[in-house]
């Protein structure tokens, strides 16, 4: 018996133990940190919105607040405004 295969199943026990104990908790602070900035109401009348095709792709868009759609942005455009940024 190798010891590569004695200490994989206790290995791959650890990792799904630390897997199901979430994100440290320096990331659910910067978690919560950019949902607050995500919140914040755009400029102006504007509404940004995430759409996607499933598995394909992913983009914003800038919309009235009736739904009207005015533009579509690259996902990282809609990241960064969601972001503050």
């Amino acid at each position: 018996m190798s010891l590569l295969s004695i200490d994989a199943p206790d290995a791959r026990s650890q990792l799904a133990r630390d897997l199901r104990s979430g994100p440290p908790p320096a990331v659910l602070d910067e978690i919560a940190a950019a949902w607050e900035r995500a919140q914040a109401p755009l400029p102006g009348p504007l509404e940004l919105h995430f759409v996607s095709e499933p598995g394909l792709r992913a983009w914003g868009e800038l919309r009235l607040p009736d739904g009207e759609r005015l533009t579509s942005i690259a996902a990282s455009e809609a990241i960064a405004i969601a972001c503050g940024e």
